[in-house]
């Protein structure tokens, strides 16, 4: 071997281990009973090891086996790296078992705030090692972070025909978007509101881009005339509270209001071809190996016991938790 040669290359984990247990038993004999191997075998690798080194490194003094000066040195050393195999064996072990590892997921604005949170706690209760992370923006946003590669999953409503990388898809949870109208306004009371008489009223939407006012503009679209836009808000809770406030009306998904409209704070009105029915998707790229906690979200999300969790009127992003005979107090 030539003195040249890397330190990497001139030594092996296999010698570092059999030089470490020699030193700790103070035995060669010991040693190769404690390692399942034969005496000269444990003395042939120390020696290689020795000549790797350049220096002697065990003296044998009376019946022990003691470090020399270079063996020390080395023995302080192998002690630190044998103790970092270990420990990223035992990490490796754990995320294959689920007990440590990290989950990404990046979603739309509604879901990521009213849906996926409770998914996710789910997630974390039955696997409690697992990190995870949860990131939330408006389309573009969630599907440049699965581009990056800064997400493991996203869930979208509306899916991009052309991604820029292949993506696997699966349904994920059924949306519905309802129409709302402020307490005591003249459609609150009615069985069944036109889609015409619907469209002259203000609306309060959402931004460009996003799925909600996409679906909406469609529907809406269907009227004898276009509607009339008052407010354009990036938050469905600034869009609840305005429309709580009476500012105007407003089409949102059933799961962002369930809480406002278990207090009263705004109605549900049966307009004609309402709700609307969408569909949110898990996405992520197709050609990804998937590690255990991946596979392991995927199998969770399949099954229906998290869903009975979806929606529970806890609080919103505008009305935090309150007692009903309060409803307008804010966090």
């Amino acid at each position: 071997m030539q003195e040249t040669e890397p330190f990497e290359r001139r030594v092996t984990v296999h010698q570092l281990r059999i030089f470490t247990t020699v030193i700790d038993l103070q035995n060669f004999s010991r040693a190769a009973d404690a390692l399942h191997l034969s005496q000269p075998a444990v003395s042939h690798q120390v020696k290689a090891l020795a000549i790797a080194v350049r220096g002697p490194i065990v003296e044998v003094v009376g019946r022990h086996a003691r470090p020399t000066e270079i063996g020390r040195l080395l023995y302080e050393h192998a002690t630190r790296i044998l103790a970092e195999f270990a420990s990223a064996e035992r990490a490796i072990d754990e995320l294959h078992g689920l007990e440590r590892g990290i989950l990404r997921v990046s979603g739309d604005t509604t879901v990521g705030i009213y849906v996926l949170p409770d998914l996710l706690g789910a997630f974390k209760a039955a696997n409690p090692g697992v990190d995870v992370r949860l990131d939330v923006g408006n389309r573009d946003h969630v599907y440049q972070r699965i581009m990056d590669g800064d997400a493991d999953f996203a869930v979208v409503g509306r899916l991009r025909e052309r991604p820029a990388i292949p993506l696997a898809v699966q349904p994920f949870l059924p949306n519905e978007l309802i129409a709302i109208v402020p307490p005591g306004h003249a459609l609150a009371s009615a069985d069944r509101v036109s889609l015409a008489r619907f469209a002259r009223e203000l609306f309060i939407v959402r931004e460009p881009g996003s799925g909600t006012r996409e679906t909406a503009d469609e529907a809406l679209a269907r009227a004898p005339r276009p509607i009339e836009i008052v407010m354009e808000l990036a938050s469905n809770g600034a869009i609840k509270r305005a429309v709580a406030g009476g500012l105007g009306v407003a089409i949102v998904s059933r799961h962002s209001v369930s809480l406002e409209l278990e207090l009263g704070l705004v109605v549900e009105v049966p307009v004609a071809g309402f709700p609307l029915h969408r569909q949110w998707h898990l996405v992520y790229p197709r050609g990804r190996r998937l590690g255990p906690v991946g596979i392991a979200f995927l199998s969770f999300v399949e099954e229906s016991s998290w869903r009975s969790s979806v929606g529970a009127t806890l609080a919103t992003d505008e009305f935090g938790p309150r007692a009903p005979s309060d409803p307008m107090i804010q966090r």
